[in-house]
């Protein structure tokens, strides 16, 4: 490959090529890491994609970074590492505060013995966070999953979501698990939550959420499973139950009533528009295309008309990644959200 992860070093001397790459280094460097961040991917390329992932990040964020390019499908086995550093000025008193990375590009044997391989390599009792950038397969291993903190995924690029969200629910039901489910696309859809949720702050809309009739949702290509999470947000934190799963479905709320929703693939963010329609007022949410802000706006035959704007936080992975790594709790909502909408994944 034309891309070179850093220094090549034999499978079993990593640790003692790392202690000598410090002794290289000098005294101006120091060696930081509050987090073991593993990245496990499937695709020719992605060490090169993911160390420029890790180079910016790691200056916010100190780590030991374990990158694996994998193919477990390869026939015999092969193993090969590289390390580096990442290294950043500490201000003005000098000197450079660095992250260790090491590369690890398995095939056949060595890919599939993924536990033994790499998370020998693991720095100390940091917590691991494993970020899965390829689809989960059958049987779940439990004996890969004890090892970690928090498991990062996107369900966004999943091809058959409802097998893929099946399996993650199978990891959150390990007995022994302790592992915090982390999805990019759960955390993708946190403004347009806290935006939304802003519009019913006002006690004269919060009344309107029991009568609500109709959904209405833009999502931009590619994003149809950002929609059914936050639907099934919406309907989990309401009490609606499923009961028609066509293209546009439809709810019972609390009190039998029909709620219908029109889901429509838009140009835009991720989540472009939502209208909710109840028996007296409108609510509505609009991102513009490359605009930074939710437009909120409420009217009804009982409220005051209102308006406001709340800020959209960029969608980039780079600012959501940094989010995920500075939490350090679970997030209870997200896997009742799943279930809101089992039947609608495809």
């Amino acid at each position: 490959m034309s891309f070179i992860p850093g220094i090549p070093v034999p499978i079993g001397g990593i640790e003692k090529a790392l202690g000598k790459l410090w002794e290289e280094s000098g005294e101006s460097k120091t060696r930081a890491s509050l987090i073991n961040l593993a990245i496990y991917n499937e695709k020719p390329g992605s060490l090169e994609r993911n160390t420029e992932t890790i180079r910016g990040i790691a200056g916010e964020h100190a780590m030991r970074a374990i990158l694996i390019e994998a193919d477990p499908k390869a026939e015999g086995s092969s193993a090969d590492a590289w390390i580096t550093m990442h290294c950043y000025l500490r201000g003005a008193k000098g000197g450079s505060v660095c992250s260790e990375q090491i590369c690890f590009q398995l095939a056949g044997l060595a890919a599939r013995s993924l536990q033994s391989v790499v998370f020998s390599h693991l720095d100390s009792d940091l917590p691991l966070v494993l970020w899965w950038q390829a689809d989960f397969r059958p049987p779940i291993d439990g004996k890969l999953w004890r090892w970690v903190d928090r498991l990062l995924f996107d369900s966004r690029h999943w091809k058959n979501p409802k097998e893929q969200f099946g399996l993650i629910r199978q990891i959150a039901g390990l007995a022994e698990a302790r592992t915090v489910l982390c999805d990019l696309n759960w955390a993708r859809s946190l403004p347009v939550r806290q935006a939304l949720a802003a519009i019913f702050d006002i006690p004269g809309n919060l009344s309107e959420l029991q009568l609500l009739r109709k959904l209405e949702l833009d999502y931009a290509h590619g994003s149809r499973t950002t929609a059914l999470l936050l639907l099934g947000w919406l309907a989990d934190r309401l009490g609606w139950s499923l009961s028609n799963t066509s293209a546009n479905p439809e709810f019972r709320d609390a009190h039998g009533d029909i709620v219908s929703v029109e889901l429509k693939e838009a140009e835009g963010a991720s989540i472009s528009r939502m209208n909710l329609i109840s028996e007296n007022a409108e609510f509505h949410l609009l991102r513009e295309s490359g605009s930074d802000l939710y437009v909120t706006t409420a009217q009804g035959t009982s409220i005051a008309p209102t308006s406001r704007m709340v800020c959209a936080p960029r969608e980039e992975t780079r600012e959501i990644l940094l989010a995920e790594l500075s939490r350090g709790g679970r997030h209870p909502l997200y896997l009742r959200a799943v279930t809101a909408v089992q039947a609608l994944w495809v």
